[in-house]
């Protein structure tokens, strides 16, 4: 640590033009790969949050987030598949970093990508906005180390909020499952309301695919995965509660009041059928 890349009174300027004091105090190595900790970036953490990165030094220099996700071939779009040491920093950053900022109730926290995870970058004018992985048929399941993976599983997907209600998630299951084409094809379980809505509106475009998609459970085999279309079914069954509609009068007037809640009518002894 005495070697680190900075002076005393180095300081280093974020986006909203605030700048902070590169220090030992808020500058650590984090593991790219997780587990993996022979690889490593070094991180400059905000003053404010000491879990929130701000900075990484990266080409001799200090690089803010925002700037890591640019490159400089702004014809950059679409998915494009990882495969260079600079995209995988690139989805270190969309995953450890962006995400955690960006996180909402319906987002959930993935781990680290390891070193040769099967993964693509959604780019937009030059600029990752997005990435999802899976795990390729066959291949060795983290969890259980001598088993392997009975069907092709996405497991993780994520799309900036600035970049959300456009179609990009629609675009990343149609190239998920444009890759393996009258295959069968998995969704990590659980399935999350925003990945269960884009699988709705993938099946209405695509309904010869109902068919193909599965949600899974550990390596996928036969009796670790259901029917993504069923399992919509019996959502959208449950969702429907039974409407009872009764009066009462009251100081001569009556009012009409409308349950839809199956605890509340059983509790009241009314019954719906």
């Amino acid at each position: 640590m005495s070697q680190l890349p900075y002076r005393n009174t180095e300081y280093f300027s974020l986006s909203d033009f605030k700048q902070i004091e590169v220090g030992l105090c808020n500058v650590s190595f984090v593991p790219l790969y997780g587990t993996d900790t022979e690889k490593k970036l070094l991180a400059l953490f905000s003053p404010d949050d000491s879990n929130t990165i701000v900075g990484l030094y990266l080409l001799d220099r200090w690089w803010g987030v925002e700037d890591v996700l640019k490159t400089a071939e702004p014809s950059r779009t679409g998915l494009i598949k990882v495969s260079t040491l600079g995209e995988r920093i690139v989805l270190y950053v969309l995953n450890r970093i962006v995400l955690r900022n960006e996180k909402s109730g319906e987002d959930v926290f993935f781990l680290c990508h390891c070193e040769r995870e099967a993964a693509k970058i959604l780019w937009k004018d030059g600029e990752a906005i997005g990435f999802y992985s899976f795990k390729p048929k066959g291949s060795l399941c983290r969890n259980f180390v001598t088993q392997c993976y009975q069907l092709p599983v996405m497991d993780t997907i994520f799309v900036r909020k600035c970049h959300r209600g456009q179609g990009h998630a629609i675009k990343i299951l149609e190239d998920f499952v444009g890759s393996f084409r009258n295959e069968y094809i998995g969704l990590k379980f659980p399935l999350s309301e925003a990945i269960s809505k884009v699988c709705e509106k993938y099946f209405s475009r695509y309904p010869a695919d109902k068919e193909l998609l599965w949600e899974v459970e550990k390596i996928g085999s036969p009796f670790q995965r259901t029917l993504i279309v069923n399992r919509l079914q019996k959502l959208n069954l449950k969702g429907k509660k039974n409407i009872c509609i009764f009066s009462f009068c009251d100081m001569e007037i009556l009012i009409f009041v409308i349950i839809c809640d199956d605890e509340f009518n059983e509790l009241i002894g009314i019954s719906c059928n």
